[in-house]
């Protein structure tokens, strides 16, 4: 009798696992990019990170995006501006144009390297008044905070 229970029991637990298997939802889950905007535009973001290695200097690194789709900042020693592209699943940076003054070799240096990974930048995450810009090929990200807050959202 024992046996008899085992064999019917197993197929019945088969199938339940089975069936719940297929439950679960594989479509993309929707972005109100109306939140998303409120949460990214028009704050002040500092930068606190480049890829795990801290912001030096006294001049922050900053970035601000704009409803009208340009971008505005500061390298630590020259202004920059340009364009971006926000949709659904990315972030992109046009062109940046800046203005050409040295600061010093290690200013230089760190912002070279600012302007140089937002070119790269793919995609990115808004979590309160944090924000994580990642470029194509880096693991980690450019870490970005604001006193003002946000949402989360991740693409």
């Amino acid at each position: 009798m024992r046996r008899i229970y085992s064999l019917c029991i197993l197929p019945v637990l088969m199938l339940a696992l089975f069936l719940a298997a297929g439950c679960g939802s594989k479509e993309p889950v929707q972005v109100d990019m109306g939140v998303v905007k409120k949460a990214l535009l028009e704050k002040k973001w500092f930068c606190k990170q480049l890829f795990q290695r801290d912001v030096a200097g006294d001049n922050p690194l900053t970035i601000q995006f704009m409803p009208n789709g340009t971008v505005a900042g500061s390298g630590g020693c020259n202004e920059f501006k340009g364009t971006y592209t926000l949709t659904e699943d990315s972030l992109t940076f046009g062109p940046l144009t800046t203005t050409k003054k040295s600061c010093g070799p290690a200013a230089d240096e760190q912002e070279f390297t600012y302007f140089s990974f937002l070119a790269r930048i793919s995609k990115f995450t808004v979590d309160e008044d944090e924000l994580k810009l990642y470029a194509e090929g880096e693991v980690e990200p450019m870490l970005f905070s604001t006193s003002e807050g946000g949402s989360f959202f991740s693409w």
